[in-house]
């Protein structure tokens, strides 16, 4: 903590259930959350999310997390969040994944 800020440490919480609160929420700074939930089940406990990452050789796990269209951002294998691919949609800005641009007038009333 500096006088005019404060820093968030990143995180990483480990969940026992996927029914856990913490389990479903994201922050905007470094936090993650480690769920122990049956394989047959995950993706079914996966809400809507901006990242994840399927660290596993399982092809069929692979495919299912492929085909998923909730989730907006996808790293199979054990790789940092932080790199980036230029080449991939939304690697831009966060602001781009959270807000959608919109222009919006109104007539003078001369």
């Amino acid at each position: 903590e500096r006088e005019l800020c404060a820093y968030l440490r990143p995180t990483i919480v480990h969940c026992e259930s996927p029914d856990n609160a913490i389990a479903l929420k994201e922050y905007m700074f470094p936090f993650s959350t480690v769920v122990k939930c049956p394989q047959d089940q995950m993706l079914s406990k996966i809400g809507p999310t901006l990242v994840c990452s399927g660290i596993t050789k399982d092809e069929s796990i692979i495919q299912q997390l492929s085909d998923a269209t909730h989730i907006d951002r996808l790293n199979i294998g054990a790789m940092p969040t932080t790199k980036l691919n230029w080449l991939q949609p939304h690697e831009g800005s966060i602001i781009d994944f959270l807000f959608r641009s919109r222009a919006y007038q109104v007539a003078d009333q001369a």
